[in-house]
């Protein structure tokens, strides 16, 4: 992150990620200008930001008419914004249309690669998360004191291989594996509905791997697990959770460790 930026343009999606950020940005002394999809973000952000606007996911003429008249440069992306969307009854405007219509297709990749270089144009650069939330990256060891027992290394290993395949399809991030077999592969419908269709197929001793894609754009979809991802894994009974070091965010740590070390359940970053 470079020392000169003065403002940053945040654009929020849903989730706890965007108020980490902008409250990083803050101890930094940045003024951020932030940009949200629904009133509960809007609300949460207000204290950290010098302004927020709310708008629908699809106006992104009046997203960027906003950023350019608060003179935002840098930008930062932040939170999910559900992809699902593209495909139910939303609204977008002629910048949005614009935009969408010079996609070869509606991966998660190309979807955000034609949004970012949209605002390069308009003279802006997007920053990565992790120069923002670098503590929030495990590294390489055992999180928790429950380490994951011989059979469950073995779905760990097998599933980080086939957990990797799968990113670099741009398909989705996370598999659910037990005894060296797929239960489920994370799709559109995300991390936790994957986790609850995976588990629905097994009694318990489910394991669980996310890692980032082969070639990882750091200025968006970071791959990030948290409290809300602890909870499915425990009513799933998943005995094991595994992410890639480095790369994976682990939102409130400390509280996602306590919860999993409460329920049995190992936290390895591999």
């Amino acid at each position: 992150m470079a020392d000169n930026i003065k403002r940053l343009g945040l654009i929020a999606g849903s989730g706890e990620l965007p108020v980490l950020l902008a409250n990083e940005a803050n101890s930094k002394g940045l003024n951020v200008i932030s940009i949200t999809f629904t009133e509960e973000s809007a609300k949460s952000l207000k204290p950290f930001s010098t302004i927020v606007y709310q708008y629908g996911v699809g106006e992104a003429g009046k997203i960027i008419k906003s950023l350019k008249s608060e003179g935002v440069k840098d930008i930062a992306m932040a939170g999910k914004v559900e992809k699902r969307l593209l495909f139910q009854n939303l609204k977008f405007d002629l910048k949005a249309i614009k935009i969408l219509s010079k996609i070869k297709n509606k991966n998660d990749d190309t979807i955000m690669l034609a949004i970012i270089s949209e605002l390069e144009k308009e003279g802006m650069r997007v920053l990565d998360q992790i120069s923002f939330l670098k503590r929030l990256f495990p590294s390489k060891g055992h999180l928790t004191k429950h380490k994951p027992d011989r059979r469950e290394n073995s779905d760990i290993e097998y599933g980080f291989k086939i957990a990797k395949e799968i990113a670099g399809l741009d398909i989705g991030q996370t598999v659910i594996v037990k005894d060296r077999a797929i239960l489920a592969v994370e799709a559109i419908e995300g991390t936790d509905e994957a986790i609850k269709r995976g588990c629905s197929l097994c009694k318990d001793g489910a394991v669980v791997v996310k890692v980032a894609k082969p070639k990882q754009d750091p200025r968006f979809d970071v791959p990030t697990i948290g409290i809300r991802t602890i909870e499915n894994i425990i009513a799933g009974k998943v005995s094991a959770l595994a992410i890639e070091a480095d790369k994976t965010m682990v939102v409130n740590i400390d509280k996602v460790i306590k919860m999993a070390e409460e329920n049995g359940v190992s936290i390895t970053a591999v």
